[in-house]
């Protein structure tokens, strides 16, 4: 059809129907559905802000559900009235050097208080021989055996909470990379740094039966019991930042060693947020750690 016959073919916009109108006009609904999602998103922050719904209110309500330790405790404390065995639990998120990674970092702190439950005992499995598995056991070692124990092991017979070897016996788990892939995640894997390569048996078990062992996950995020409800309000500030000195420290690439109770501050670095709840309580931020 020729161009001016297609001209006089179409409709002038005072002949169009409402309706027809109403089509062609550009509408939000229409235009946003045709965007992509990181757009819409935008859109909608943008509307958010404009209702008074920003940044700055979302912040002022994060600090006003914060509380200091002792107010957390209390409150935590008046959740669970019949339960005074249940633990506090600490969730620490980290920020650790960029010379750390997030899967190394893991350390062991000796509490001023034991958090242990008096219900529950650690299980500890030794690796040694001769006469050094004889002081093993009788510094209380749950078992004790050396290459026969590494079926058990794989196999999940054994699930010990704590494993310490002598160096002789190191080189079972160095020369057996499924060994080691199967203990690591779990922490388990023994390392000198952390005490669980010694000679002094003795020593060892008793480290490992009084000392915390933790870890953090792939965010950085460490976990641990932290006491027990009917700890004193002095009890639970020396575990907490006995805890958080040592982690702060290995987060920088310290040692993480803690001789005493540590020194009580507001904040300390590669620590970013620290929550406290119970096992059967709420997660409440603390604001003066």
């Amino acid at each position: 059809m020729p161009f001016r016959s297609l001209a006089k073919a179409l409709p002038t916009p005072s002949q169009c129907s409402p309706s027809a109108t109403r089509a062609f006009s550009s509408s939000t609904a229409a235009s946003t559905s045709k965007l992509s999602p990181l757009n819409k998103t935008v859109i909608a922050r943008r509307e958010r802000e404009a209702k008074g719904v920003g940044k700055g209110k979302a912040k002022s309500s994060k600090e006003k559900d914060m509380m200091t330790l002792e107010e957390a405790a209390k409150v935590l404390k008046a959740w669970s009235p019949t339960t005074p065995n249940a633990a506090y639990e600490i969730n620490i998120q980290t920020k650790p050097s960029s010379t750390i990674q997030l899967n190394a970092l893991r350390g062991r702190v000796f509490l001023p208080h034991s958090a242990f439950s008096s219900t529950k005992r650690s299980f500890i499995l030794v690796f040694a021989t001769g006469a050094q598995a004889r002081l093993a056991t009788a510094a209380g070692a749950d078992r004790v055996g050396g290459e026969e124990l590494v079926a058990e092991i794989m196999s999940g017979d054994l699930s010990p909470d704590k494993l310490i070897t002598t160096p002789e016996l190191l080189s079972l788990f160095t020369r057996n990379p499924a060994l080691a892939r199967f203990l690591g995640p779990k922490g388990l894997m023994p390392s000198a740094k952390r005490g669980t390569v010694a000679d002094d048996l003795a020593t060892a078990v008793k480290e490992a039966r009084g000392g915390l062992d933790w870890k953090g996950d792939s965010r950085g995020v460490v976990r641990a019991a932290i006491g027990r409800l009917n700890f004193t309000p002095e009890a639970l500030q020396d575990n907490v930042h006995t805890l958080l000195a040592s982690i702060s420290d290995i987060a920088l690439g310290g040692s993480g060693s803690q001789s005493g109770t540590a020194t009580r501050v507001s904040k300390r670095p590669a620590i970013t947020r620290v929550l406290l709840s119970s096992t059967q309580g709420p997660g409440i931020v603390l604001a003066d750690v």
